[in-house]
């Protein structure tokens, strides 16, 4: 009779996201079972089952579990509100200003404050508001990538023309110069692509 290899042990419980060496052992796996195939690492101390693939899903949960209490933001954000926009690029988390938090591989961690209608849940996941989203990308350069956010948000209707403005006229922030021009460059009905050839 031919030798038939063992089917790895894959509880259950570690297979639908990122998960701790704490986790696994809870689920009956040492460390070394995690070497293998049906595993991978994401960072230290944080693995996923092999057969969740590696997309963007993830990426943000994974760096969820590393930053319970950040919100996603920026293109991240924009992207989980339905943007075409590249999420993970890197992740980008917004976190309180008394955080302390180091630098960590592939995520982007800004200090801010955000308040309770800036912060929703989109895909099961926090992100900032669509306002605060838009407004974010608005703000900051380059002037033309800020101008297709904005113009992509207006033409799915995450966002009002009206509330940027609102956005524009408030007190003082970093950015506001770009992003009153953004507003004012901004055009709900053209395309993108249009926008972009303009500002060239």
């Amino acid at each position: 009779m031919p030798w038939v290899a063992p089917r790895p042990n894959v509880p259950l419980e570690l297979t639908t996201g990122p998960f701790t060496l704490r986790d696994a052992r809870l689920a009956g796996l040492s460390a070394d079972q995690l070497r293998g195939a049906s595993w991978r690492r994401l960072s230290r101390g944080l693995y996923v089952w092999s057969g969740l693939g590696q997309g963007p899903a993830v990426a943000l949960a994974a760096a969820q579990r590393r930053l319970p209490f950040g919100v996603f933001s920026g293109r991240t954000a924009a992207w989980l509100h339905g943007l075409d926009l590249p999420p993970c690029d890197p992740v980008e988390v917004t976190v309180p200003r008394e955080a302390g938090v180091s630098g960590l591989v592939g995520v982007s961690v800004r200090r801010a404050p955000l308040g309770d209608d800036e912060v929703v849940v989109r895909r099961g996941m926090p992100a900032t508001s669509a306002l605060r989203t838009i407004v974010d990308l608005g703000s900051r350069p380059p002037l033309m990538e800020a101008v297709v956010a904005v113009d992509m948000a207006l033409q799915r209707r995450l966002v009002g023309l009206a509330q940027l403005r609102a956005g524009a006229d408030a007190p003082a922030r970093r950015g506001i110069v770009q992003l009153r021009r953004v507003v004012d460059l901004a055009e709900p009905a053209s395309e993108s692509a249009l926008v972009a050839r303009q500002l060239r």
